[in-house]
C-alpha cells in the first residue's frame, strides 16, 4: 500500500486514546497492527485480510489464534478511523461492510480448515446420484445477510449441502459416513473455529437458531429437505 493510499493518524492526543478497549488491544497486539495499514477509504477488502491473514501464519499461528488476532487488528483499525481521522473518518457503511468483509473471510477460512481435516478421516462427500464431490452452501442471514454487521453483531447461519450421499472414504473405504454425518461435522469444526472464545476472544457469536425447525434441527439441511420445510412450514 502506498503512501498516498495510507491515512497518516496524529501521535499525540487522539481520540481513541481514551478508550480502554483500544488501549488493550494496542497493548496486547501492538506487534501486529502495521499487518493491516490504516486505509483512506476506510474499507477493507478481502486482498487486507488475506495478507494479514497469512502473514500471521506465517509467523506460526494456527488458523484458530490468526482469525481472532485479525479480528482483533479490525477492530483496532476501525476504532482509529471511527475516532482519529476528523473529516476522513470511516462512514457508517464502510465501517458494517469491513465487519462484513471481516466474517465472510474467517467462515471462508474456516471451511477450507475443516474439509481438510474431515477429508483426511472420511473422504470427500459424494452425491449418491452422479458421484461428485456434494458442496456445502454457508447461508448469512439477517445482517450478515444484509451486509451490515456491526463490530458488536453475532452472525446468524443456515448450513445447506446439495446432495445426500455417503463419503469416499479412505484407504480401503474405512471412515466412510453419510453426507448428512459429514457435514455435520464440518459446521461444528467451523463454529469452533469462529465461535469459541479463547484467550484471544472469538472471531464471531454464530446462531444456528434460523435453521429449518431452530435449535432442534440438524445443524446442516440437504437442499431438498430445506426447500420441504420451506413449502410446508414456511410463512411470509
Amino acid at each position: 500500500m502506498t503512501g498516498s493510499d495510507t491515512l497518516s493518524l496524529p501521535n499525540i492526543s487522539v481520540l481513541s486514546e481514551h478508550s480502554r478497549f483500544a488501549q488493550r488491544l494496542r497493548r496486547r497486539y501492538g506487534n501486529y497492527l502495521s499487518l493491516l495499514p490504516v486505509a483512506l477509504s476506510g474499507q477493507l477488502d478481502h486482498r487486507d485480510l488475506g495478507q494479514a491473514y497469512d502473514a500471521l501464519r506465517e509467523q506460526g499461528m494456527d488458523v484458530r489464534r490468526a482469525l481472532r488476532v485479525l479480528r482483533q487488528l479490525v477492530m483496532e483499525r476501525l476504532i482509529r478511523l471511527d475516532c482519529d481521522a476528523g473529516e476522513q473518518a470511516a462512514s457508517l457503511g464502510s465501517v458494517t461492510s469491513s465487519v462484513t468483509r471481516l466474517a465472510e473471510f474467517a467462515l471462508n477460512e474456516a471451511c477450507i480448515e475443516a474439509f481438510e481435516r474431515l477429508k483426511q478421516l472420511h473422504g470427500d462427500p459424494l452425491a449418491a446420484s452422479t458421484g461428485q464431490p456434494a458442496q456445502l452452501w454457508v447461508i448469512g442471514m439477517g445482517k450478515l445477510g444484509a451486509r451490515e454487521l456491526n463490530v458488536s453483531s453475532d452472525i446468524d447461519l443456515i448450513y445447506v449441502y446439495d446432495h445426500d450421499g455417503e463419503t469416499a472414504g479412505i484407504e480401503h473405504g474405512r471412515g466412510r459416513i453419510s453426507n448428512q454425518e459429514y457435514f455435520a461435522k464440518a459446521v461444528k469444526h467451523i463454529f469452533s473455529l469462529v465461535g469459541d472464545t479463547t484467550e484471544d476472544g472469538f472471531v464471531f457469536r454464530v446462531d444456528l437458531a434460523l435453521r429449518p425447525n431452530g435449535n432442534s434441527g440438524p445443524p446442516a439441511v440437504s437442499l431438498g429437505a430445506l426447500e420441504e420445510y420451506f413449502q410446508v412450514q414456511g410463512r411470509e
